[in-house]
């Protein structure tokens, strides 16, 4: 009985991790429902004046859903909201791009050194 009860609590917990996914290269950055990464898009460079990381998600969403969910999370992660797209937490901003490709959303995250 306790090993079966293991089993299930191994199944429940992987099923967890399996389900928290977040924004490649930011990793404290949800991804919004079934939007999926945009295979290399990523870049990353760490200065001394700050990181600067780009990364995309496409997926069959408008942009004011998609918004509205980041608007949402974002406070709670740290960001404050200063602007339509446009969060800053401590030293870095966070800025949320939109474009449509083949009838799908694509969003575009860019952290970079607030100046």
């Amino acid at each position: 009985m306790k090993f079966l009860m293991f089993i299930i609590m191994i199944f429940f917990f992987a099923g967890q991790l399996q389900s928290a996914r977040y924004i490649n290269g930011i990793e404290d950055i949800p991804i919004f429902k079934n939007m999926v990464y945009v295979e290399d898009s990523l870049v990353l460079f760490d200065k001394t004046e700050g990181r600067y990381v780009s990364s995309e998600v496409i997926g069959d969403y408008d942009q004011l859903e998609i918004m509205t969910f980041y608007s949402s999370i974002l406070p709670n992660l740290g960001w404050k909201k200063i602007g339509t797209s446009l969060f800053k937490r401590g030293s870095e901003k966070l800025e949320i791009k939109f474009s449509e490709k083949d009838e799908k959303t694509s969003a575009i995250f860019n952290i970079y050194p607030s100046k």
